[in-house]
């Protein structure tokens, strides 16, 4: 029975998203994998620019999306069960990093789990390298999501892509209901303590009755940073622009934070299926993001630093056979206070300045085609305001998810 709910909440379409990870079903080993490859009109910024929000301290894996034609995902996932209760996943994969950065291989995904307790259960423990369960979109893979572009709210608090080592431990779609814990090394941004560790909770509930399914959830995380860098550009990773012949290009300032992280979010998705052709969809994020702590720099400058953002997204669609039309609106905002002598000098070099109070938003209108069971494609439109210009860029793509082994529709259960 709790097989067959795991099955059926995974085949709730596009209002309710695949995860990142998941638990193999009985049977032979699991083999899957998928590319994701889009087409974009113009990038977000020049190639001798840095992508940096106006009032966001940002890192991770947040590259710019970057003009012409680019692999955003490919990834190659084995799962197997062990035995009756323990499986086992490894997924290795790239994701795309403007400019070749990214590109190269890496474990994504290398975790054992544990299921117990099926009264009134299930109990999962998973140790490893995972990506997060607090939240469906930070999980979610570049194929799963109805856009080709993650959410900006992600972008910023979590770097894009969320990869830790941890344990989870978790009550497991029971009745609707999941809710559990994580503890992770810390070495994920916004964290960097790799040993002091970061931490969550969550919980979230499916509900379905007749044509409707709804999801809601919550979750609260906290880490810990020491001398945080921004990866993408400087911390060790330093990119030294070279500017072609009358123009030019500016060294990255490579700025630290010290201190605490706190953040904590709500999602929904709702579905409602009008008839056997027509689905109509909602879904929608919103997370808070506060910092307190040090901003610092190799010369011994040092700010003190509270920060209070927030942002979120909201996505309606209507499907219709194997089409689906949609409509991304996102926004952030920013509240930034830094104190000290270096402060102003501090808040310029490390992007939290913003003295024009600018809030990022962006809207991406998508059309995506389930051509075969296997292969999609989708066209977008997006008017992006994150930056202080606006811009309008256009995208085509191609997702392909394919069950290498074995040639069976049954697959594990997500989550």
């Amino acid at each position: 029975m709790i097989r067959k709910t795991f099955m059926l909440l995974t085949g709730l379409g596009m209002a309710m998203p695949t995860f990142g990870h998941y638990i193999p079903g009985d049977g032979p080993v699991e083999l899957s994998a998928s590319v994701v490859a889009t087409w974009r009109s113009d990038d977000i910024v020049e190639q001798n620019d840095y992508w940096q929000i106006p009032g966001a301290l940002m890192g991770g894996h947040a590259w710019p999306y970057e003009k012409g034609v680019a692999v955003d995902e490919a990834l190659l996932g084995l799962g197997a069960r062990i035995n009756e209760r323990t499986f086992a996943v490894i997924e290795v994969g790239t994701h795309g990093g403007g400019d070749g950065h990214g590109d190269s291989a890496e474990v994504q995904h290398a975790y054992l789990g544990f299921q117990c307790c099926e009264e009134p259960g299930p109990w999962v423990l998973e140790v490893g390298r995972m990506s997060s369960a607090f939240s469906p979109s930070l999980a979610a893979h570049a194929g799963d999501r109805l856009t080709s572009e993650s959410p900006l709210v992600n972008d910023v608090f979590f770097g894009r892509d969320f990869h830790d080592e941890g344990v989870r431990l978790w009550w497991h779609e029971t009745a609707g209901w999941s809710a559990g814990a994580e503890y992770w090394r810390g070495k994920a941004f916004p964290a960097n303590t790799d040993g002091d560790g970061a931490w969550d909770v969550f919980a979230r509930h499916a509900w379905s009755a007749g044509p409707t399914s709804i999801t809601l959830g919550g979750w609260y995380y906290q880490a810990d940073a020491i001398a945080r860098a921004d990866h993408r550009y400087g911390g060790g990773h330093t990119h030294t622009p070279v500017a072609p012949p009358g123009a030019t290009a500016e060294a990255f300032p490579d700025t630290r934070f010290t201190g605490d992280v706190d953040v904590y979010g709500i999602h929904a998705g709702l579905e409602y299926r009008l008839s056997t052709d027509w689905v109509m969809g909602l879904e929608g994020e919103w997370m808070h993001f506060a910092m307190d702590g040090t901003v610092h720099d190799a010369v011994g400058r040092q700010a003190r630093l509270d920060a209070d953002q927030q942002g979120g997204w909201l996505q309606p669609s209507v499907s219709w056979r194997r089409h689906t039309l949609g409509l991304r609106g996102e926004m952030l905002t920013t509240d930034n206070h830094l104190t000290g002598s270096a402060a102003p000098v501090l808040a310029e070099d490390s992007g939290l300045a913003n003295a024009s109070g600018h809030d990022p938003m962006r809207y991406t209108a998508v059309w995506r085609y389930q051509w075969r069971p296997d292969v999609a494609f989708r066209a977008e439109v997006i008017q992006d305001e994150t930056l202080a210009d606006d811009e309008l860029r256009f995208a085509f793509g191609v997702v392909w998810q394919g069950r290498l082994w074995p040639q069976s529709r049954i697959r594990g259960h997500q989550h």
